[in-house]
C-alpha cells in the first residue's frame, strides 16, 4: 500500500486544527483501497484522500465529528457485499468488506506524531506510523522513522501492548523533467494530479516562467553541461525531454551516475541506443534503470498521449518496486 496523496494531506492539514485520521484496518473481499490507506478530516467535515470510491465518505465524515466531539476513537465496518449492500441503501455492488478506524489527532495530544511524519515525508524519508486500534480509546499512535528494511520485529519492539496497525510510510515521489518545452506541459499536469512532486529543469528562463509551469515544486535555469552528479541526487525519477541529443547525453551521464532509479529517454530506441553507445553502454547495461523510448505504449502520438504513456509506466515502476521490497501493512498484537 501507498499513500499517493501526500503533498494534498500536507496542504491542508494545519498543527493548529484539529482532525479525525481514518485508516482502513482490515479488508475483504474486493474493495477500492486496502489496509493502510489513511484520510484526514477536518472539523467542518472536510475529507482529505478517499476511502472508497466516493460513495462511503459523507458517512465517514458524521462519524468523525462524533470523535471529535466525544475525544473516543471509533471503528466502522461497511459491508457492501450484494445482500448486505441493499441494507445500506447505497447500491454500490462492489462485493467487499472494510473496517475504518477513526481516531482524533488533535492540538491536545499533538496530532499523534501525524506532524512528524509529514515532516518525515516532505524530507524523503520512510518509517512507519504505528496506531494501535483501540475502539475505546483516546487515540494512541507513533511514528518511527527507520528504512524500509527494518521491518517486523525491530518496529514491533519499540511498541506497547495492544493491537497495532503498522502503515509503511513513503516519501513523497520526486521527479525531475529536463526540457520546458510545449509538449512537457501536459505531463507537468498529469504529475501533478497524480501528487507526485515535480522540478523543472531548462536553460531558458523564459520557458521555465511560462504560466503553466505554475504547479512545478522547483524550477531551476540550468544548463545540462554546468550540471554536476549531486544535482541530480535524491530524485526518484529524471525524464529526458530537451530534444537536444547532446544534452540528453549529459542529462543522462549523470542520472546515472547519480544512481537515479527511473531515467526516461523520449525519443526512438535508435536514438536511446547512440546516446548509450556514447558511454559504452548498451540497452541490456541498464534494463530496469534506463527506459527508452519512454513510456508504455498505449498509442496515440498527441503531447497529451506522450504523457499519460509516461506517467502510466512510471506508476507502473513505483508499483512494482513497492510489490518487489514488500512495503504493505501489516497488524499485530501484544
Amino acid at each position: 500500500m501507498m499513500q499517493e496523496n501526500w503533498l494534498q494531506i500536507v496542504r491542508d492539514f494545519s498543527p493548529n486544527k484539529n482532525y479525525v485520521l481514518a485508516t482502513i484496518v482490515a479488508t475483504n473481499g474486493s474493495t477500492y483501497r486496502k489496509t493502510g490507506t489513511m484520510m484526514l478530516i477536518s472539523s467542518e467535515g472536510v475529507c482529505t484522500g478517499l476511502l472508497s470510491g466516493g460513495c462511503l465518505e459523507a458517512d465517514i465524515a458524521l462519524h468523525a465529528q462524533e470523535v471529535l466531539d466525544t475525544g473516543q476513537c471509533a471503528e466502522l465496518t461497511y459491508d457492501l457485499k450484494a445482500g448486505a449492500d441493499l441494507l445500506w441503501g447505497l447500491g454500490l455492488g462492489c462485493d467487499g468488506a472494510i473496517d475504518i478506524f477513526l481516531q482524533p489527532i488533535t492540538t491536545e495530544n499533538q496530532h499523534l506524531s501525524f506532524t512528524q511524519l509529514l515532516d518525515a515525508v516532505q524530507a524523503g524519508k520512510t518509517g512507519f506510523y504505528c496506531q494501535c486500534i483501540e475502539a475505546q480509546g483516546t487515540g494512541k499512535a507513533v511514528f518511527i522513522e527507520a528504512l524500509l528494511d527494518e521491518m517486523d520485529k525491530s518496529i514491533e519492539a519499540k511498541l506497547g501492548s495492544g493491537d497495532w496497525l503498522i502503515v509503511p510510510i513513503t516519501p513523497i515521489f520526486n521527479m525531475l523533467v529536463c526540457g520546458a518545452g510545449p509538449d512537457v506541459v501536459p505531463l507537468v499536469n498529469m504529475v501533478t494530479q497524480l501528487g507526485w512532486r515535480v522540478t523543472l529543469q531548462d536553460h531558458r528562463q523564459a520557458y521555465l516562467d511560462q504560466p503553466d509551469f505554475s504547479s512545478c515544486f522547483q524550477k531551476r535555469k540550468l544548463r545540462a553541461e554546468n550540471a554536476s552528479v549531486e544535482q541530480y541526487q535524491g530524485f526518484d525519477a529524471v525524464v529526458v525531454m530537451t530534444h537536444n541529443l547532446n544534452n540528453d547525453g549529459e542529462i543522462l551521464q549523470q542520472a546515472l551516475a547519480a544512481g537515479v532509479d527511473y531515467i526516461g529517454l523520449l525519443g526512438p530506441a535508435g536514438r536511446r541506443d547512440k546516446l548509450l553507445s556514447a558511454l559504452s553502454l548498451t540497452a541490456s547495461d541498464v534494463q530496469g534503470q534506463v527506459f527508452g523510448p519512454i513510456g508504455l505504449d498505449i498509442g496515440g502520438r498527441s503531447p497529451q498521449a506522450i504523457a499519460l504513456s509516461i506517467c502510466a509506466e512510471i506508476q507502473q515502476f513505483i508499483s512494482m518496486r513497492h510489490q518487489t521490497n514488500n512495503v504493505k501493512s501489516w497488524r499485530i498484537q501484544h
